[in-house]
């Protein structure tokens, strides 16, 4: 950890009080001060117990001197002894009650003594002494901390920093008090700040990590969890985190080979088996399911690994046997709300539908917010054609969630799907232009806009709006095609033979592209031209019924 930055300091800066000031008590002084400084060679080479003695003999041959008594105070602080240490402190301030030191350090055995409160004022009492002097500002912030007052403990520290800003301790402390208070970026600066003095802290490193993964940088944590793993390459913690991490980027074989190293260092932990399953399980299903196993050998009652087997087993496409692994990780915890959205969702791909409803009502039963069973909920009803009900619960995961929550999106889309159903299309148009406003950028909202658009005969704005999703994905044969249609039904004929014509460049062998160009040239009573396109499509696809049909008519109709 940090280095203790008052232990250090302290002890150097101990007030040292002429012992020819008082003429009168020469003698008392010159008495006890063989013991005072044989004391002082003891706690300096850290034999505290003797130099506590001899600080004792001092202090028993000359009861009024201060510094003896505050290093009697020290040397019991070293040894744990903090009441006796207390003790020593209190007879130095009656002393000398205008001292910064006698208060200061009176302030750090009430702190040992979990007596917060009592050392915060002691704290402000060395503080109002003397304002400039850092110690208290930094050991009032520890005691701050211990009453979880994240807020002054950061204060306390600023102001400590502010007097000596080189101490990496300072920092550290200030990073924590930060962290504690979620304010993860100044956190980090304070660790960064904190590492570039002391660049060995482990403890910096871990927690600099920790606050970069509370802000989604998992690249930059990755390289601060590497770092700690340097200075502790058998910390368990930290290459447990970096695993982490490296799920989190998708790096999957890199994350397993971190679970693994967790293994060997702690080969009966079960939630490292659980999380190099989790790892293996977009790539490797088989072998994440063995990895799941191996937890359960170890740990056979954790909901959570049950339910992480679920899981595995519905990518597997297995759904009665995760069926009973949700059903075991309910016995095991009903309260558990990922079981029951499991085994819904597994109920779902089978279509027992009514039991899959069911299960997600448990799910929200437990936790009534929970975004995913509302959403999973929203999709049975749709497979049951109960869409007020759907639109009901794709409704409450709107109410959840912001504009880039990952639910936000499919729930809306979906919920436009609904209102489609149910004819209620203005607002279905307003469920897709909400996406639009919030995600530019999403290609199958403008697609379903565009549908909406075109099946309420408003073909100009569906242009709009393929144009906008040509935008984003312009080699979309589909959705070209849809485009040139739509250009139709606005009676802008010669756009959309451009449309037609720019497909076929692309694909000559798209008969679904000849066929369209055809149609258009009918529009435009250019009827050999459309004769030509619909001879090509039928070269390319004999069969094409729709060809067929449309040259035949035209034909008879030429006749």
């Amino acid at each position: 950890m940090a280095e203790e930055v008052t232990s250090i300091s302290l002890t150097n800066h101990s007030p040292q009080y002429s012992i020819l000031s008082a003429p009168l008590r020469l003698l008392s002084i010159l008495w006890a001060y063989p013991a005072y400084q044989k004391g002082n060679r003891l706690y300096e080479v850290e034999r505290y117990d003797g130099a506590y003695l001899h600080y004792n003999i001092a202090t028993q041959k000359k009861p009024d001197w201060y510094n003896a008594w505050l290093r009697r105070g020290n040397s019991l602080r070293q040894l744990q002894r903090y009441k006796d240490a207390l003790t020593s402190y209190n007879h130095a301030i009656k002393i000398k009650p205008h001292d910064y030191w006698g208060w200061t350090f009176r302030g750090i055995a009430l702190t040992k003594l979990e007596r917060f409160d009592e050392a915060i004022a002691s704290f402000d009492k060395a503080i109002k002494i003397d304002p400039e002097n850092f110690e208290a500002w930094y050991e009032r912030g520890l005691a701050f901390e211990g009453i979880f007052k994240f807020k002054a403990a950061a204060a306390s520290y600023k102001r400590a920093i502010e007097i000596q800003p080189d101490l990496s301790a300072v920092w550290y402390h200030q990073g924590n008090a930060l962290m504690n208070e979620e304010r993860y970026a100044d956190a980090v600066e304070a660790y960064d700040r904190s590492l570039q003095l002391q660049p060995g802290n482990y403890e910096a490193w871990f927690n600099r990590a920790e606050m970069l993964m509370n802000q989604y940088r998992y690249g930059d944590a990755l390289n601060s969890y590497d770092q700690a793993i340097k200075l502790q390459p058998d910390s368990y913690t930290a290459w447990f985190n970096r695993g982490i991490a490296l799920q989190k980027l998708h790096r999957y074989p890199e994350a397993v080979a971190s679970y693994d190293r967790v293994i060997q260092l702690q080969p009966k932990d079960y939630e490292a088996w659980l999380y190099k399953a989790m790892a293996l399980k977009p790539n490797w299903p088989e072998t994440a399911l063995e990895s799941v196993d191996r937890a359960l050998q170890i740990n056979s009652e954790s909901a959570a690994v049950w339910i992480s087997r679920g899981q595995i087993l519905l990518d597997l496409k297995q759904y009665e046997s995760a069926i009973a692994a949700y059903d075991r990780a309910t016995q095991v915890n009903p309260n558990y709300p990922e079981a029951w959205l499991g085994r819904g969702i597994a109920l779902s791909r089978i279509e027992r539908y009514q039991d899959a409803i069911i299960a997600f009502d448990n799910a929200l039963q437990i936790q009534p917010d929970f975004l995913e069973a509302w959403n999973h909920r929203g999709r049975t009803l749709d497979q049951l054609g109960r869409y007020e009900e759907a639109l009901a619960a794709y409704d409450k995961v709107l109410l959840y969630t912001s504009g880039d929550h990952p639910l936000a999106t499919p729930a809306g889309l979906q919920r436009g799907e609904a209102l489609e159903r149910l004819e209620r299309y203005d607002e279905a148009i307003a469920a897709y232009e909400t996406i639009v406003q919030q995600q530019p950028n999403h290609f199958e909202a403008w697609i379903q806009l565009a549908t909406v658009f075109e099946n309420t005969q408003q073909p100009t704005k569906a242009v709009e709006a393929y144009e906008q999703a040509l935008g984003i994905w312009p080699d979309n044969e589909f959705v070209s095609l849809k485009y040139g249609k739509a250009l139709e039904a606005s009676h802008w004929y010669q756009d959309a033979i451009k449309v037609y014509d720019h497909l076929i460049q692309r694909k000559p062998n798209f008969s679904d592209a000849w066929v369209r160009r055809g149609e258009t040239f009918e529009q435009l009573y250019q009827y050999e031209e459309a004769l030509r396109s619909y001879g090509v499509a039928l070269e390319l696809q004999p069969n094409h019924s729709t060809a067929i049909a449309h040259r035949n008519r035209l034909t008879q109709a030429m006749n």
